[in-house]
């Protein structure tokens, strides 16, 4: 898969979050993609995880704005490094509503499979920069 295609199925993905549409979040992933988030204990198995856990983010996050800043790709790799702004309006992994506006920045990961969809993802994020956020985890020193 060229670069210009892998880049192509990232702006997908990317466009698929702004509109809060796991269904076609999902769709960049083959069936069997596996995804594993650092705040997670466990991977997801498949699309169909994949779009539920999608699906609860925007519960959580219904207003949630992606940014890619930056994406580089090494033969089926891609990295893309992103930053989110959302409100905590919805319970998120057993965290009530907070209401506080938070920002996040991570990076993932993603494996282009022969299918043209991502096959395999890590996801490395700030979680306990949310959870700070959120009022959970006390500020660090300067």
């Amino acid at each position: 898969m060229t670069r210009d295609a892998i880049s192509g199925l990232v702006d997908r993905w990317f466009e698929a979050w702004n509109r809060h549409d796991a269904d076609a979040v999902a769709a960049c992933y083959s069936e069997a993609a596996i995804s594993r988030d650092i705040g997670r204990q466990t991977a997801l198995p498949d699309r169909q995880a994949i779009r539920e856990s999608v699906a609860q983010y925007f519960v959580a996050f219904p207003d949630v704005e992606a940014r890619l800043q930056r994406f580089g790709c090494d033969g089926s790799i891609a990295y893309v490094e992103w930053s989110a702004l959302a409100t905590h309006a919805g319970e998120f992994h057993g965290i009530p509503p907070t209401g506080n506006r938070v920002e996040s920045d991570g990076c993932n990961v993603l494996r282009v499979g022969p299918d043209g969809l991502f096959d395999s993802e890590i996801s490395y994020w700030d979680v306990a920069g949310l959870l700070r956020q959120f009022g959970l985890l006390p500020e660090l020193p300067e």
